[in-house]
């Protein structure tokens, strides 16, 4: 759940990157990690900005690549 703070975008970077943590890991334990790096990463950004949609709605959260 999120906190008032959190739900005006006002979130630590330490709580920040507990969700991202969160999300993260449900993702990769449901992704092949037999797939060739270029695709396992191509999906797991796409399912992870879709988690982060779906999961924290209206948080404006987005997968970016370094």
């Amino acid at each position: 759940m999120l906190s008032g703070f959190e739900r005006l975008w006002l979130i630590d970077p330490l709580r920040a990157a507990e969700l991202s943590e969160e999300i993260t890991e449900e993702v990769a334990s449901v992704i092949d990690p037999k797939l060739p790096p270029g695709i396992f990463f191509k999906q797991f950004a796409g399912a992870a900005d879709a988690a982060f949609k779906f999961k924290y709605k209206g948080l404006g959260a987005s997968v970016t690549n370094p």
